[in-house]
C-alpha cells in the first residue's frame, strides 16, 4: 500500500512538472508590418519569441535562429541577410528583417533550435508567416519546408473570409500528426481561455480552423512538449 501511495504522489509530480512546462513555454512566431502589400514595396518582418501573441516578449540573440528565409512564388527558397536585434530593453525585442518582394505569394519561415543538457530540455521552435503581394496563386504555400514540426496552409488566407474555416496540415518529421491546433488573433484577451479557437487534426493531420472576424491571426501546435509551430497570416 505504501508503494502505491509512493506511486501515486510521483505521477501527481509529473503532472503538476508537465503543466507549468507547457504554461511556461513561449512560442516563436513571425510578424509582417504588412501582410498584403504592393509590388516593390519594402516591408519589415519580425522574429518574435513570447507567449502574448502579437507582442514582443525574449529577444532571441540573431546567431540561434535558423532558415530566416521565404519561399518564392517559383517554389525558390531564398535566404534573409538582413537582419538586426531591435532592443526593447536588456531581454526583450525582437529580430528584424526588411525585404522587397514582387508579385506572388510567399511563405516566410525561421526556427530556433536548441541542444538538450543537463539543466534544459531539447526545444525546437519554428515559425511561419503568409505574405501576398497582388496574387492568389497558392501553389508554393503548400510546400512543406522540412521543418520537424510544421503547419502547412491548404488554402490561401486571401481567399478566407470571417465565419468560414481556414484548413491546414499538421506533420511531425515529415508524417500527418494528430494533435490539439490553437489559434487566435490580435487584440483577443480573455481571463479564462488563452485561445479563443481549439481544434484537433485528424490521422491525416488535417485541421480546420474557424475563422471568427478579419484580423491578424496565428496558429499554434505543440508536440513533445516543447517542439512547436505557428503560422501568422491576415483575413481581410
Amino acid at each position: 500500500m505504501k508503494r502505491m501511495y509512493v506511486i501515486t504522489a510521483v505521477l501527481n509530480l509529473l503532472c503538476v512538472v508537465f503543466f507549468f512546462t507547457t504554461v511556461k513555454a513561449h512560442d516563436l512566431w513571425l510578424y509582417a508590418s504588412e501582410y498584403y502589400p504592393e509590388t516593390g514595396e519594402e516591408i519589415q518582418v519580425k522574429v518574435i519569441f513570447g507567449h502574448n501573441f502579437p507582442f514582443e516578449d525574449i529577444l532571441i540573440p540573431k546567431e540561434q535562429i535558423s532558415g530566416f528565409s521565404y519561399v518564392a512564388p517559383n517554389g525558390e527558397k531564398r535566404l534573409i541577410t538582413n537582419v538586426w536585434e531591435d532592443r526593447k530593453g536588456e531581454r526583450k525585442g525582437s529580430l528584424v528583417a526588411e525585404i522587397v518582394l514582387s508579385e506572388g505569394s510567399y511563405v516566410i519561415a525561421a526556427g530556433r533550435i536548441r541542444k538538450g543538457n543537463k539543466s534544459q530540455v531539447p526545444s525546437e521552435k519554428y515559425g511561419k508567416a503568409i505574405v501576398v503581394v497582388n496574387n492568389k496563386n497558392t501553389k508554393n504555400l503548400s510546400f512543406p519546408l522540412g521543418h520537424r514540426i510544421e503547419i502547412i496552409p491548404l488554402k490561401n488566407p486571401r481567399d478566407v473570409r470571417a465565419g468560414e474555416d481556414f484548413p491546414v496540415k499538421i506533420l511531425f518529421e515529415g508524417k500527418p500528426l494528430s494533435t490539439y491546433v490553437y489559434a487566435t488573433y490580435a487584440g483577443y484577451w480573455s481571463e479564462s481561455e488563452p485561445f479563443p479557437v481549439i481544434t484537433k487534426s485528424d490521422q491525416n493531420g488535417n485541421a480546420y480552423i474557424k475563422i471568427t472576424k478579419s484580423g491578424l491571426w496565428m496558429v499554434v501546435c505543440n508536440h513533445k512538449i516543447d517542439f512547436s509551430a505557428s503560422l501568422t497570416f491576415k483575413i481581410k
